[in-house]
């Protein structure tokens, strides 16, 4: 620390700092005994983003949806689970009239197009594999034939 900010006016006191929020956030949720670790890793994702985004007013909310689904997206369609959890939280925000149908079809939306992008480059990785392999099969097969002309 330089020694301007030690003898600067400013008091940083009230500043919140966010690794330090997400340290007592994760401890918290890891002290409730009857929620599983999907769910608490899917409240750990969303109280962090909504403090980093200061979503303060329930009018936040349906932007606050659409704005974790695109960020989180990718990574919630690798595990099904989480997936779930931010599903079942979308309608219970809907069910409290915190998010219109409208904007959880949004969301939803957000989330096919990710799981559509994930299984494209899924099946992009088999046919690179497959050519791969296949190389490597040809080449085994004409090995497999010159040992057998050999002998």
């Amino acid at each position: 620390m330089a020694m301007e900010q030690v003898l600067a006016e400013r008091d940083s006191e009230d500043e919140v700092d966010d690794d330090v929020a997400d340290l007592e956030d994760r401890r918290m949720l890891d002290d409730f005994v009857d929620v599983s670790k999907d769910e608490k890793q899917m409240m750990h994702l969303w109280n962090s983003f909504v403090r980093k985004q200061r979503v303060l007013a329930d009018g936040h909310i349906p932007w606050a949806c659409e704005a974790f689904s695109r960020l989180h997206g990718p990574d919630l369609v690798q595990a099904p689970s989480v997936l779930w959890c931010w599903k079942l939280f979308m309608i219970k925000l809907w069910n409290h009239g915190l998010l219109d149908a409208r904007m959880l079809n949004s969301c939803n939306v957000i989330l096919e197009e990710c799981r559509s992008q994930r299984q494209n480059q899924e099946i992009d990785h088999m046919n690179i594999d497959r050519i791969k392999l296949g190389g490597v099969g040809l080449e085994g097969a004409r090995m497999g034939e010159l040992v057998r002309f050999l002998i």
